[in-house]
Parts: structure tokens; sequence; C-alpha cells
């Protein structure tokens, strides 16, 4: 930082300044400034009135040593201007909260035998209360299961029970060597003899009526593991169905992916996004490989067979691998002699890796496992090549993303400063300062029922990349929305105290050279963050602000 000092010495340089003590006058002609607005005007006499206080003090202490004959001096601060953005913003108030909230009721008639306590984190598998001595267990899944559900129904809200009791090893029981022996379930979303069988396994447990049937009031499902945030009962309260038993805060999305084979599983497909054409896992030492679609693969692949879309995403992955057979290879629902050919390339470059594998154009269902778009490889289940059966975990994926959420309102005139995908930022308590996206902008209005006088609002929703520490237990936390006013991108700044009236009514800083000092007439721009945009001098240069 340069330091300077300002002496009486008329030999050496001096900051040049009117008899008066004021600043000197910039070259713009005296006006009667009608075009500063009044926060500027009461800013440059505030600054005036500062720097006449600092002359005072200056002459005074020179004064008062008037027999020594050494000069007094003052020492002055230096800053060099920036190059920067400056942004204005309008901070409005919004609420950190849990993105989604689950209100539990009750599915039956009865009294409450047990309960969880606030604040406890409830996992697949867990109890969350009891109604006449009955566990009420939580799901992981977004479809409720609304039925009885019994030998021969099936949809999505059976398919997720079978990966609810797959992922809780239900789906097989347990031989001699410790190994998963198979039961012949499938996660297919079929309720059948399997499928019940592995109910009861899972209500001997729970120790409950092996009926091998699962009703709606059985079990609670959540997307994930969550938080029990408002408990409305006590043990011992009688309830009714529909009754509201407590809320959970769910903390992230959880899915399961599950072995479509029996045999020696070996994952290898670790960390990561899973691609059309990745090997996944190997079974029995033949390699799986992951199909991304929504398309159904329901039958062998060989020349001869019916046309379809399988055919049609078969044959774009192999041509996205390189396999397009020197460029014959058509991308359609046709499967010809190309298609057999890239096949048996794709194989052959395989069978580099696993010897058994049998090259042949054919694709057979025990070559692929089709998994959803944007799948990302959580926690693995590990088996370590063990003999595993259909059905069988193999990792999880999930996100916390969008967990938490910031609510908040606008007024209805300012709806685009808050348009759904704009960026914004989100101030903690602590000062933290983290990006989020306007992810859902109300499309109807609401009025404070206890002011009629106030301005319609939308409710907003606003996702976060990441929660600071300081706030991740905490809920119903008070945050500001940061709303951006104006913005200078790349401008020349200094601090607002550098700036000074001249008696023109213009501005100017004092600029250091060396030990001296020179004014410089100045344009200020906006003001923002303790700086003041200024147009007259370049990045760089060391200006003068008070000590």
């Amino acid at each position: 930082m340069p330091v300077l000092t300002r002496g009486s010495n008329t030999d050496g340089p001096e900051a040049p300044t009117q008899t008066n003590g004021q600043p000197p006058t910039s070259e713009r002609q005296p006006s009667n400034d009608t075009s500063a607005p009044p926060w500027l005007k009461l800013l440059a006499a505030a600054l005036v009135a500062a720097i006449l206080a600092a002359v005072v003090i200056v002459s005074l202490s020179s004064s008062s040593d008037s027999d020594d004959t050494t000069d007094a001096q003052v020492t002055l601060r230096a800053v060099e201007a920036e190059q920067r953005d400056l942004i204005e913003y309008t901070n409005i108030d919004g609420t950190l909260q849990y993105a989604n909230v689950t209100t539990v009721g009750a599915g039956t008639d009865g009294l409450i035998t047990d309960l969880v306590n606030e604040g406890q984190t409830l996992a697949r598998g867990d109890t969350a209360y009891e109604v006449n001595a009955t566990p009420v267990v939580v799901f992981y899944g977004e479809v409720p299961f609304y039925r009885t559900m019994v030998d021969g129904v099936s949809g999505d809200d059976v398919l997720l029970l079978e990966e609810n009791l797959a992922s809780l090893g239900y789906h097989a029981t347990e031989g001699d060597d410790g190994d998963d022996v198979d039961t012949g379930f499938t996660v297919d979303g079929t309720f059948d003899t399997e499928t019940s069988e592995a109910v009861k396994r899972w209500q001997e447990d729970l120790g409950v009526a092996e009926t091998g049937t699962v009703s709606p009031g059985d079990v609670i499902m959540v997307p994930g593991p969550s938080e029990a945030s408002g408990v409305m009962v006590d043990i011992g309260s009688r309830v009714q169905t529909g009754s509201t038993i407590m809320t959970l805060n769910v903390a992230s999305t959880v899915g399961g992916f599950y072995a479509a084979h029996t045999g020696a599983i070996d994952l290898e497909v670790l960390s990561g996004e899973i691609g059309s054409g990745q090997v996944l896992y190997s079974v029995d030492d033949l390699p799986v490989t992951a199909v991304v679609t929504e398309v159904e693969f329901g039958r062998e692949l060989s020349t001869g067979v019916e046309d379809g879309e399988d055919i049609e995403v078969l044959e774009q992955m192999l041509f996205d691998l390189g396999y397009d057979v020197d460029g014959d290879l058509e991308v359609d629902q046709e499967f010809d002699e190309d298609t057999s050919q890239a096949i048996e390339d794709w194989e052959d470059d395989l069978q580099g890796d696993w010897d058994d594998l049998v090259v042949d154009g054919v694709l057979s269902l025990d070559q692929i496992v089709t998994v959803d778009e944007g799948v990302m490889v959580g926690r693995i289940t590990s088996h370590d090549g063990d003999t595993v059966a259909t059905g069988t975990e193999l990792f999880t994926y999930g996100s916390d993303t969008g967990s938490r959420i910031v609510s908040t309102a606008i007024d209805v005139a300012d709806q685009a400063v808050l348009a759904e995908g704009t960026e914004i930022d989100v101030e903690f308590p602590e000062g933290e300062i983290v990006t989020g996206t306007v992810t859902d902008l109300a499309n109807s209005s609401t009025t404070d029922p206890l002011d009629p006088t106030s301005e319609p609002q939308l409710a907003v929703e606003i996702s976060l990349e990441s929660v600071p520490d300081s706030a991740t237990d905490l809920n119903e936390l008070d945050v500001e929305v940061r709303l951006v006013d104006n913005l200078a991108a790349g401008v020349t700044v200094v601090p607002a105290s550098a700036l000074v009236s001249t008696a023109d009514g213009g501005f100017a800083v004092e600029v250091a050279n060396g030990n001296s000092t020179s004014f410089v007439a100045v344009d200020p721009g906006m003001f923002a963050d303790g700086f003041v945009e200024v147009d007259g001098i370049e990045p760089g240069t060391a200006v003068v602000v008070p000590s």
C-alpha cells in the first residue's frame, strides 16, 4: 500500500488546493447542479465536510509546533483503482425448507402403540409407528400403495413392492454357503407366487401374520431417507383412518438397481453415469451391457425377427460405439445382415476380456440390461463375486438435488425478475452465499389476508446447488434472496470515500504521484458495496482515501 506524506515545506511538491482549503475546481464550468441526484449531493456535502475537518486538524497540528523547525507531516493512505463488476441488490426475505415434505396419515383405525421421536431419520425397512401393535414400515418410492396386492395383480405399485423387498433381501433365501438361493423372484411388476413368498418372509421378520398380501396401511411410501419433522400424536392416542400422524422431511431420493440374472456377479461400472454400451456387470464371467432406453427388450434379436423399436435402439448403440460395418449399418427397425455383422464385431472385441463369450451375431437377453437415462452409480452393494439371485440389489442411485429449497414471494409486477430458470444468489445468516435456480413460479397470485391493501404476490421456489454446513440440520431458516437491480460490468472503481466534491459541483479523486498528489476530475457512476464507478482514471491508478 503506498504511503504518502504531505508537508508544509514550500520547497517540496504539494497537493494543489485553493486558498479556502477546498479541493481545486475542476475544468468543468460551475453549474446549478440540477443534474446531480439528491443522494449524490448529500454524499458530496458529507465528504466536503470531512475534508474541511481534516484540513483544520492538519492546520492545528502544524501551528501548535510553530517553534519547531521540522516541517509537520501528515501520513496519507492510497489504494489502487480496480476493474471489477459492480452489482446493486435488493434483498427479499426467503425461507429454507425441505423440497419434499410428506404427510403421513393413519392407514387404519386404532390405538398408537409405538412411535418414532421427532427428528429421527427413517430409512427403508424402518418402522415409523405402530397401530394396535402392528408396525407400519417405510418403503422407498413415488407411487403410494392404494390397493391390496395379491396374487395376479400387476402395476407400478407392485414393482415398487418388489424393489423394496429385493433391497431388503427378501427376494431370495440364504444357502448353507451364505450365498443367495434363487427363488424365481423377479422385479417385474407382477405379483406372483414368488412375490407372495417374499412378502411372507418379510412379514415373518416383522412378527405379523404371514398373509403373503400387502394392504395400503402396511407401509409408508417416501422417495428416500426422511426426517420426522412434526409428530402430531402420542403413544396411546386413538386415531382414525386418514388422521395425521406426522410429517416427514425427505432428505434425498433413492432408487435401486437390481440384477436381471442369477450367477456370480461382479460389478464393472463403479462410479459415474451409466451410458449405453458400458459393461455394467458380469455374470459367471460373461459381460452384461447397459442399454440406456425406455424401450422394452423382451426377446432375442437375430436375423429374421419382426421389425421393432428394440432393433433400432440396438443399432443406434452399435453405431455410436463405432460398429457401423464400414458405413453400411443403417439405424432402422430392421434386423438385417449388417445388424448381425455389427453385433459380431462388438462381441469379438468383448471376447478379448471375456474368453467364454460366444461370437454369433445374435443378441440374447443375457447380454444386456436396460437402464433409465441419467442413472448414476451410488452406494454399491458388495457381493465380491458371490452367486446371487435375480432381483439382487447391485447398487442404489439417487440425488440430493432439490432436497432443500428456498421459498419466497414477489410482486406480480416483478415476475420477470425471477422467471423459471433464473440463477439467483441466496445469503445465509452466517454470511455464506449460495447460487440457486428458480424452479417454480406460481401462475396465480395471493394477497396477505391480514393486509387487504397489500400487493398481490406470486410464490417462488428456488432450488440450491448446496446448503452451507451451518444450515445443514436446520429447517424453516430465514435467508435473504438477492435480486440484481443494476449491473456495471468491468468498470473502473475506487472506494466511495476517495470521491471528493469540487467547487463547481463536479467530482474528483486525489491521485498519488510519487510523494505528491494531484486532483483529477472524474464522472461518478454506480455505487455498490462501498465502491463507486468512475470515468476519468485507469485501473491501477493510486488514489488517496481517508486513513
